[in-house]
């Protein structure tokens, strides 16, 4: 049922293309205008050729956007330009002939009653032969434009059509050569001017702009009690959505997304300002809300859809030539492995451009998120960011019949076939039962939701506050990652102070990161735990640290500078802040106790420096915020770790001694970093003491079992450390030499291997390199540099 009532809404407001069109044209006599250009005086019209070349005198090469750029490209663009400063428009009966021209546009394209449009002097521009400007849309350059006016004054020229589209119609416009043509169109229609053929074609180019007047009192028509009807259907049926492993969902859905066929930019996007269809169906929907007990909002939404489908020849690719893979030449591979035309395996053959021409099959795929709406009451709007349910969307027109902003093309590679993406900017008129106003608000990431249960806080409406707080439980746990969260953050943990119920406060809090808090949260967390106990504050701690182990990166390693001082807010705070501190510390030590762990299994040498020289820095904060006991658990974990924790531990004392005012004077960060402190300096003695490898020494340190039980591993170690062998022939099948290369790669062994591909199977070749000795011999002079910094930068209570 709940389907049919969206294909019903969709159909009731079908009719409303009629009242309304992408663009319009209109012709009014040449003598109704005077236009003055400086450096030129009054233009006779119909134009003839030395006025024209008089004008191109006076003009520059016309430029256009792309992005944020002003560009000039005789390839994308090429005609002349004049400034609307230069220019002055005048005449006896302009007023009153431009005045009903922009009375017919609005009417034609089916802007409401309730607003006047104004044109604006954009540019005089003049096409010359070979002249043209490839397709584009408009830019919006005014809050209130909605549109272009092209005024085509009288010339004598062939070609330069001006061509538009949108939803998938196209229309021509050509220039009368005894009269004004006026044509106007929508800013988000994509539109071009053909080359001139002969002589020139000079338009005045104009931004239309909406402005609301007061209501006429017409009603926008249309059965509303049908459309209300729908949407009282819509939101009382059990949404038709399936969900992994057949599991229907059985709730009715929290909103409706009727999607309107035009583009807007968020300051354009306004009830009075929507064009053509749009504009009617959003009034008749907004007005069917309104009987229907429901609120409405405009919204910009992006869409992305994935379809199968073909070009529309038989090749297949993009260049016109037949598209092939050709078969591995390798006498091993058996032929199973694929290359593409330019000989890399497994490449994906992905192309961005138009095909708009492709044929579409069967969607495959759809995501709808919407990026910025409207507040219900009209005051303005806010980002947002809420991806939207199958079962959630309606329209009349579909995404295929109108014009993608971005397409990629991906041909076949063998096991799946062609599919075509395509982007759109839609609008979209987003409608939710004014019951349930609060959670369908708040879902989209709402910083009023919080604002608004904040409220019923301060007013001391408790239950009212708890019961909407307790509504959010389904969806609130999508927010709260990120830097952009912290205003967030900081909302949700006052209400969840003021909430005084331990359960939804902590859902309140459980979805953000720990990246997310700072200093300034101190005072609220510590009252926080007050209230709740220690249990719950280290329940949320664990929440914002997600699971150990879990990739962390620069965010984290920013976040752990800052933990010193977060932790003494928290611990100076009022009510029960070192509840908060002290896991805090704990669950950053686990992570990068994992990280550590992560590093030093790494063979590869260069890697693994890099890596535990970056988690210096981390370990050096984690021991600034530890307490006594945490900082004695790490150092003690620290002590029972190989000799390569030295490539982590030297650049933690490094970076404490780079800052020493952030070490407290006392214990116990002064207390670990000196244990620290001699726990390096008694092992590092150790490498320099070490005796120097004889000159025929050639052993290494076995690579070990590689856990599958394979008969190659303990023939290998017999090799690795032999003192007196330096190469190894191996005669190996292909899997077996692979393996070879991957236990030598992983351990990063000072061993080449090379395959020599005579006989069967082939020979691998591994030959200990002179790293066995440079190696060594750089380790002990990177201990012996270390040696004689440690003893002059110890750490000391005067010092930090």
């Amino acid at each position: 049922m709940g389907h049919a009532a969206r294909k019903r809404l969709a159909e009731l407001l079908e009719d409303a293309e009629r009242e309304g069109d992408f663009s319009t044209r209109a012709e009014v006599p040449a003598e109704a205008l005077h236009i003055k250009v400086d450096g030129v005086g009054e233009l006779p019209l119909p134009l003839r050729a030395p006025v024209a070349k008089k004008l191109i005198a006076q003009a520059r090469q016309a430029r256009f956007g792309r992005g944020e750029e002003t560009l000039s490209d005789t390839g994308v663009r090429d005609t002349w330009e004049i400034t609307p400063d230069r220019i002055t428009l005048s005449g006896p009966d302009w007023d009153r002939a431009l005045g009903d021209v922009l009375d017919g546009v609005r009417h034609a394209l089916g802007l409401p009653p309730t607003t006047a449009l104004r044109a604006e002097p954009h540019a005089l521009l003049v096409y010359g032969k070979g002249q043209f400007f490839l397709p584009h849309q408009d830019s919006e350059k005014d809050d209130s434009m909605v549109g272009t006016l092209v005024v085509s004054l009288p010339s004598h020229h062939g070609g330069g059509e001006l061509v538009i589209e949108h939803a998938g119609r196209r229309v021509t416009h050509r220039a009368s050569r005894h009269q004004l043509t006026f044509v106007a169109f929508y800013a988000d229609c994509r539109h071009e001017v053909r080359p001139v053929t002969s002589g020139y074609r000079v338009t005045l180019t104009m931004n239309l702009l909406a402005e609301r007047v007061r209501p006429t009192g017409e009603d926008a028509g249309g059965p509303l009690a049908d459309l209300a009807h729908c949407l009282t259907e819509h939101f009382t049926t059990p949404a038709e959505q399936q969900y992994p492993y057949g599991r229907p969902k059985t709730t009715p859905p929290n909103r409706l997304v009727y999607l309107l066929d035009h583009e807007y930019t968020q300051r354009g996007l306004d009830w009075d300002r929507l064009k053509g269809a749009d504009a009617t169906r959003a009034a008749r929907l907004r007005q069917a809300a309104g009987q229907a007990g429901c609120e409405a909002v405009l919204a910009l939404a992006e869409v992305k859809e994935t379809w199968d489908a073909v070009p529309p020849y038989d090749h297949y690719d993009y260049y016109g030539e037949v598209e092939h893979f050709d078969d591995c030449e390798d006498e091993e591979c058996g032929g199973e492995c694929l290359l593409d035309p330019d000989g890399e395996p497994g490449t994906e053959r992905r192309r961005s451009g138009d095909f708009s021409d492709y044929e579409l099959n069967d969607l495959i795929d759809d995501e709808i998120t919407l990026g910025w709406w409207t507040l219900p009451d009209g005051t303005g709007g806010e980002e947002i960011s809420l991806p939207v349910a199958y079962a959630e969307v309606c329209a009349t027109t579909e995404n295929k019949d109108l014009t993608p902003y971005h397409s990629e093309y991906e041909g076949y590679m063998g096991n799946y076939g062609n599919t075509l993406d395509r982007w759109y900017r839609r609008a979209a008129v987003v409608l939710w039962p004014r019951q349930r106003s609060f959670a369908a608000r708040a879902e989209a990431g709402s910083e009023g939701a919080l604002r608004e249960l904040q409220g019923h806080l301060d007013a001391g409406a408790l239950d009212q506050a708890r019961t909407l707080a307790r509504s959010l439980a389904p969806f609130w746990g999508r927010h709260g990652s990120g830097e952009a969260t912290a205003p967030l953050f900081a909302a949700a943990l006052r209400v969840a102070v003021g909430l005084r119920e331990a359960d939804t406060a902590a859902m309140l809090m459980a979805p953000f990161e720990v990246e997310t808090l700072a200093e300034q949260h101190a005072p609220d967390l510590a009252r926080a735990t007050a209230r709740y106990g220690r249990t719950w504050a280290r329940e949320a701690v664990g929440n914002w640290f997600g699971t150990v182990g879990a990739y962390t990166g620069a965010d984290r390693a920013a976040w752990l500078m800052s933990l010193p001082g977060l932790c003494a807010a928290l611990r100076t705070a009022e009510g029960d802040g070192d509840a908060v501190a002290t896991p805090l510390v704990e669950s950053a030590w686990r992570a990068t106790r994992q990280q550590l762990t992560n590093w030093l299994d790494m063979g590869r040498e260069e890697e693994r420096q890099a890596g535990l020289e970056r988690l210096g820095a981390p370990l050096a904060h984690i021991l600034q915020a530890a307490d006594s006991g945490t900082a004695d658990a790490v150092v003690t974990a620290l002590r029972g770790l190989p000799d390569t924790v030295l490539e982590c531990l030297i650049p933690a004392l490094r970076a404490a001694a780079r800052r020493p005012t952030a070490i407290p004077e006392g214990p116990p960060a002064i207390g670990a970093f000196q244990a620290l402190a001699d726990h390096c300096e008694e092992r590092l003695t150790r490498v320099v003491t070490r005796p120097v490898r004889a000159a025929d020494d050639w052993s290494l340190s076995p690579a070990g079992a590689c856990g599958s039980g394979c008969d190659l591993c303990p023939d290998l170690d017999v090799f690795l450390t032999s003192r007196s062998r330096k190469v190894l022939e191996w005669p190996l099948a292909q899997a077996r030499r692979r393996h070879i290369h991957s236990r030598i790669d992983l351990a990063g062994l000072p061993v080449s291997h090379t395959t020599r591909r005579q006989g069967r199977p082939y020979t691998l070749v591994l030959t200990k390199t002179n790293a066995v000795f440079t190696r060594e011999q750089s380790t002990r002079d990177r201990a012996e540099t270390d040696l004689a910094w440690l003893r002059e930068n110890r750490p000391t209570r005067r010092n930090g």
